[in-house]
């Protein structure tokens, strides 16, 4: 028989509050599957690591974007006992599944999953897969590199947060609340107040530097991901550089911030962006100066007390589809 396999579920993730695991619930018709709740992120490095200790080279996940930027960092830190990072499947269990729009298992059901996972282990050269790297975020907060495909600083980290505290609450989540939330930001954008008393939209200062571009200064944000598109489609990249990370950067002022906005949302993008203060690269490193909100796939990352970040890419993920 092949090796084991590891199920992983977060119940606390949004659409598995409100549907119920799929992966719980097959896991009774799979044999010699390892379930892991991941109840809580503290834990899951422990957890992740006895997945390998039981001989498991690949993971099933349940849950949203920061459930799988948790597990992924796990896998990654524990490699050497896995030797080598395992294959993962990835079911949409949150109220964002940005990787698994692009990567994401075709299996739905429990039967569906359980028929697919055994046909997987009697014969694995037969599922499909796909390739994709991740970001590696590495700073001296972290006692580890933090994996993960979507980074976000300024004013974006920022409206992330809001939106999680102060919009969505534990209501309505996912696409639809996504795009509730960016047009009450575009009707009114300098009227949302933090918890700090300043303006949700605000600047801060960054520098970003990588053998593509150099940027330093006031900005209202800059986003980076390796993936092809965001939620809703989104593709608010246009750089044409080699280099797996699209990278755009927007300076502070954003000029004409709901002209910007609307041509982000229509897809109609490039050079013509820099009228905004907009500007778009590709790259494989990207080493960052910078002390305000740094958000990966939803999840908050500590502040680095000197500043300084440095996001790479990973080796190629092997996504079970």
């Amino acid at each position: 028989m092949s090796a084991p396999v590891g199920l992983v579920v977060n119940p606390k993730s949004h659409a598995v509050q409100r549907k119920g695991s799929v992966l719980e619930a097959a896991s009774a018709g799979i044999p010699d599957a390892h379930l892991v709740r991941a109840e809580n992120f503290a834990a899951l490095g422990d957890q992740i690591a006895g997945l390998a200790r039981h001989g498991v080279r690949s993971i099933f996940i349940e849950g949203g974007d920061g459930t799988l930027h948790a597990v992924l960092t796990a896998c990654f830190a524990s490699q050497k006992r896995f030797s080598g990072v395992p294959e993962i499947a990835v079911l949409p269990g949150g109220s964002t599944n940005l990787t698994y729009k692009v990567c994401g298992l075709r299996a739905k059901t429990p039967e569906q999953v359980a028929d697919y996972i055994a046909r997987y282990r009697h014969d694995g050269a037969s599922v499909a897969r796909t390739h994709q790297s991740a970001l590696r975020v590495e700073t001296g907060e972290l006692a580890g590199p933090a994996i993960g495909m979507l980074l976000s600083t300024g004013s974006l980290a920022r409206v992330m947060l809001y939106t999680q505290r102060e919009l969505h609450g534990e209501g309505a989540r996912g696409s639809r609340a996504v795009a509730a939330a960016a047009a009450q930001f575009f009707w009114s954008p300098h009227q949302q107040y933090d918890e700090d008393g300043l303006p949700v939209l605000c600047s801060s200062r960054l520098v970003a530097s990588s053998r593509a571009f150099r940027i330093q200064g006031d900005h209202t944000l800059s986003l980076m991901t390796p993936l092809p598109s965001l939620s809703l489609r989104l593709r608010p990249f246009w750089g044409k550089a080699a280099g797996q990370i699209a990278f755009t950067h927007a300076q502070w002022p954003i000029r004409g911030l709901r002209t910007a906005f609307l041509k982000v949302i229509t897809g109609w993008t490039g050079a013509q962006m820099e009228r905004h203060g907009l500007t778009s690269y590709r790259t494989d490193q990207i080493d960052l100066t910078y002390a305000g909100p740094l958000m990966l796939d939803g999840e908050i990352l500590p502040v680095p007390a000197d500043g300084r970040i440095r996001v790479s890419v990973t080796s190629p993920i092997r996504f079970l589809r």
